[in-house]
């Protein structure tokens, strides 16, 4: 029984080694800076495509849906995300809370952690991969009632949790996304980003999507 144990460890592990470089809240897709109010409150829905652009990253295309709220200095989403050439589901959420967040100001400072879910099956049993990015975004507000463009960078601890036959290891690194957010006056506007993970591997990933905010 330990035999098998350990042998599931490290499948597992081997796994977690192939399977998590393409990170973000939800696997396969970057950390995305979480919006702020900048003064009203406002919800807003999202379609994100994401690739990997290195080897290491797999070059996986995964598609993802979110829904998210920003209120006077919180703000959280949700979303899921799936994966076509590895067949598999992803789910996940982020919250933050502004640091900095004054409407006269063209500079924001969050503080944003999340949760990311995804599972495999390895050996007859089931391999569950947990993600807890926790980082610091720096964000920028520019335009005024008509066009809003949004640039941020995001550096962040990444935290990993491997789970399997009852044995379960956590594992840490650094990582850093960066991007921009385009929204109209309508609500409408697209939005892309990129992802470099310094796990050893170095994957970097990349996404860009459309998104719709309601009160805005």
């Amino acid at each position: 029984m330990k035999l098998q144990n350990c042998l599931l460890a490290f499948a597992g592990v081997l796994t977690l080694m192939v399977v998590t470089p393409a990170a973000g809240q939800a696997f396969f897709f970057p950390d995305y800076a979480l919006p702020s109010a900048n003064g009203s409150s406002t919800t807003f829905m999202a379609a994100t495509y994401g690739r990997g652009l290195n080897d290491v990253s797999q070059k996986v295309n995964a598609f993802a849906g979110t829904v998210g709220r920003t209120m006077k200095r919180v703000s959280f989403k949700a979303g899921g995300g799936y994966t076509r050439r590895l067949d598999r589901w992803t789910v996940g959420g982020s919250a933050g809370f502004d640091l900095i967040n004054n409407v006269d100001s063209s500079v924001q400072l969050t503080f944003q952690g999340g949760l990311g879910w995804i599972s495999y099956d390895v050996l007859g049993e089931t391999l569950t991969n947990l993600r807890f990015p926790v980082g610091l975004a720096l964000k920028g507000h520019l335009g005024g009632s008509g066009v809003q463009i949004a640039p941020w960078v995001m550096p962040r601890l990444n935290l990993v949790q491997v789970s399997i036959a009852g044995i379960s290891d956590m594992f840490w690194d650094f990582g850093v996304s960066g991007g921009v957010a385009i929204t109209g006056q309508r609500g409408f506007g697209i939005h892309t980003a990129v992802d470099y993970l310094a796990d050893g591997t170095n994957p970097i990933v990349f996404s860009v999507g459309t998104h719709y905010v309601l009160g805005r």
